[in-house]
């Protein structure tokens, strides 16, 4: 598959990060960190900075394909206030897949790196991944396996597999870089997260706004924008929170080494949290944050700082019923049944860990919760035990050593012609100037090795 795979290299090195550097305005929202999920047919809302305009377009276009589809949106109406609300229309055409998205005002144009994903529908039958601690230049990986540590491969081989399960979509829970490099490690974290061939909502971690040459929430807000958000999936309302809220000061760090690596929630956040509790009536409530609000984090300060605003998020957790708390932090797999709310903390894909490296798929069908472990009673899935290799331009090779059954979604990058799928079946094909881009979609039974083919 290597045409494939040279072919996305070069459209990658295309696409420089989203920052504000001389362009006139700024997208913000959705973000390549905080997308926006959208039927076919169907409307959504774009935020930009307030500028003066006489014309404004938006189109979407493949993120990283090698075939590249490139779609003009409707806009149905703008308003202006302090920011610029464009209502835009996803046209039936389009087909389901991860965008890019480029907003043109007067001529300038401005993109956000897969920022829309154009989706058949959305039901009550979904999956998303959890991930944590992703830990970008961070070396202590090496002691659990020096070579995979390297050049962040372990990180990428979680994307990989994440990519053949396919989810609908990826929460990663904070520490998404390590702090000791910051402007290299939040370079590399960017260009990483664009291999996510499904859309990714993150948040941030204690290692992400460490102060030491620079402020790392600094370089976060430029290359993310937003550190805490809510965002809905059908009837399913997430809240994504930042548990290292603390003052300048108090995220001072020596290098990597921090005096105060413990949670916060200030007050200003608890009470932006409370009133999204109180907006819509929501069949699945979750809040997504770095530090679990069930353990106190006193032992994580070299100034004696317990976990500010722990018992108010555990007040509002309660009073307002999350179903769900997603977290991180630990590097090791936890479920905790507290009250009404099922505490999920996942496990690390790079880092030092207690067990594992590894990610979650948490499945709901009919909007209730159908499996979030692995294995029993806390598991997640380990790293590595979900491989794919292509051989050619028509032949994949799926070894799957986990003891469950999977769907995995493969794409084929071939010459216009007719082909037959064997051990798989046809979801999309593409095609563009002699060439087709399939995708194709097999069942593999756990502890099996399967060849999908086109002929």
């Amino acid at each position: 598959m290597k045409k494939i795979v040279s072919i996305a290299l070069i459209i990658l090195t295309l696409i420089p990060p989203s920052l504000p550097k001389n362009l006139s305005f700024e997208i913000i929202y959705p973000k390549n960190s905080f997308p926006a999920i959208v039927e076919k047919g169907s409307s959504f809302e774009i935020i930009i900075e307030n500028v003066h305009f006489s014309k404004i377009e938006a189109k979407i276009e493949t993120a990283y394909e090698p075939i590249e589809d490139e779609i003009y949106l409707e806009i149905e109406n703008i308003s202006k206030g302090e920011k610029i609300y464009i209502k835009a229309k996803i046209p039936e055409k389009a087909p389901p897949e991860l965008y890019n998205l480029t907003v043109i005002v007067d001529g300038a144009a401005r993109k956000e790196a897969r920022a829309i994903n154009v989706v058949e529908n959305i039901s009550g039958n979904f999956k998303f991944a959890h991930i944590s601690d992703l830990h970008v230049g961070d070396p202590r990986g090496a002691t659990i396996n020096f070579k995979e540590k390297i050049g962040s491969r372990a990180i990428k081989k979680c994307i990989e597999e994440i990519n053949l399960i396919k989810p609908d979509f990826v929460i990663i829970t904070g520490d998404l870089v390590f702090g000791a490099r910051y402007e290299e490690e939040y370079e590399k974290l960017y260009e990483i997260l664009q291999e996510f061939d499904v859309p990714t909502y993150i948040c941030p971690g204690n290692h992400d706004g460490y102060v030491n040459k620079q402020d790392g929430f600094e370089l976060w807000s430029r290359y993310f924008g937003f550190k805490n958000y809510s965002f809905n999936y059908g009837k399913a309302h997430f809240i994504m929170i930042n548990s290292y809220d603390w003052d300048k000061k108090d995220r001072i760090a020596f290098s990597f080494l921090p005096l105060n690596w413990g949670g916060c929630i200030d007050d200003g956040q608890i009470e932006w949290i409370e009133e999204e509790m109180k907006k819509g009536n929501y069949s699945i409530k979750f809040i997504c944050l770095h530090h679990n609000p069930l353990w106190d984090t006193e032992n994580n300060s070299l100034l004696g700082k317990g976990y500010y605003g722990r018992e108010k998020i555990l007040e509002i957790i309660k009073n307002y019923r999350v179903n769900f708390v997603l977290a991180g932090h630990i590097h090791a797999d936890d479920i905790t049944f507290f009250e009404n709310t099922t505490f999920i903390t996942t496990t690390t894909p790079s880092s030092s860990c207690k067990d594992y490296w590894g990610y979650r798929i948490i499945e709901f069908r009919n909007w209730s919760i159908f499996s979030f472990n692995y294995k029993e009673p806390k598991y997640s899935i380990p790293s590595y035990m979900l491989n794919c290799t292509y051989e050619g331009d028509r032949r994949a090779r799926i070894e799957n050593n986990l003891d469950i059954n999977l769907t995995v979604h493969l794409k084929f990058f071939v010459e216009k012609g007719n082909y037959k799928v064997i051990n798989g079946s046809v979801e999309l094909i593409r095609e563009k100037d002699g060439f087709m881009e399939i995708y194709v979609r097999s069942e593999i039974e756990g502890k099996s090795i399967n060849e999908i083919y086109l002929i």
